[in-house]
């Protein structure tokens, strides 16, 4: 009987102790897993422009708008956050199939797409954006999951320019 409550107590305090070290590396790998920062050779504005640029050339994408985040943090009064823009863009086909059904709707959330371009402290220029293979296969095997795979062939296309390509990490 004592053998068998040990082997019991082994297991749940291995689970205890497994769900706690998978937390931390979750926790630890996060950040790096769900968002990219590739940082550019080019100048801040010649980097917004190529991006704009490649995005008007990308089939079937486009522009919505490009956000001066600088700006609109000084108009609203907050600290000067140094040369930060972020370039919204949208693919109308791929977006209609994307909203098309109504269990697909929330993804809305995340459209316009976004790529973001900030000058760091130390004079870097930085291009943020989403790690869409993450995300593409985290809806791996559904329809949304196959749209998502055809965005992030697209952005990769986009950012060719950098050598840039989505991976888990």
């Amino acid at each position: 009987m004592n053998n068998k409550l040990a082997v019991f107590v082994g297991i749940v305090l291995g689970f205890v102790f497994s769900f706690f070290v998978f937390g931390i590396a979750f926790k630890v790998a996060a950040p790096t897993m769900f968002f990219k920062e590739i940082t550019s050779t080019y100048s801040f504005d010649k980097t917004v422009e190529l991006i704009e640029t490649r995005i008007k050339k990308q089939d079937g994408w486009h522009v919505t708008t490009t956000i001066d985040q600088q700006k609109e943090v000084l108009d609203d009064g907050g600290e000067d956050v140094g040369k930060v823009k972020i370039i919204k863009f949208c693919n109308g086909k791929l977006s209609g199939e994307m909203l098309m059904a109504d269990d697909s709707k929330f993804m809305a959330a995340k459209m316009p797409l976004s790529i973001s371009v900030y000058e760091k402290s130390d004079g870097r220029v930085v291009i943020g954006l989403m790690n869409g293979y993450v995300m593409a296969r985290l809806f791996s095997g559904t329809r949304e999951g196959k749209i998502m795979e055809e965005v992030v062939k697209d952005i990769e296309e986009i950012l060719g320019f950098m050598h840039f390509r989505f991976t888990i990490f």
